[in-house]
């Protein structure tokens, strides 16, 4: 089965930046890879509510999980953003200087 259509993942990356903390997240993600639970302290959320947008940030592309040892681990996808920015520079064009 083939993955979502660039239109489906475009507004699956939209939607996950449209939030603060998500994107919050991705800059703490950007820096280290890291569990739901060591992002929660400087977040100031619970384990669980990282968890919920960690799963968000994953479904959309722009981040990823990874084994690590006993822990579950989150790191950036180096081209996460790739859809949204090849739609972006599409509106060039219309949107003039």
């Amino acid at each position: 089965m083939n993955g979502p259509t660039d239109a489906v993942r475009e507004q699956l990356i939209f939607a996950a930046l449209s939030d603060t903390t998500r994107r919050r997240m991705l800059k703490l993600l950007g820096e280290n890879a890291s569990s739901a639970s060591r992002l929660s302290s400087p977040l100031g959320i619970s384990r669980q509510a990282v968890a919920k947008h960690l799963l968000i940030l994953v479904d959309a592309g722009l981040a990823r999980r990874r084994r690590n040892g006993r822990e579950i681990v989150f790191e950036l996808v180096a081209h996460g953003l790739d859809t949204a920015t090849t739609y972006i520079k599409s509106l060039e064009p219309v949107m003039g200087d």
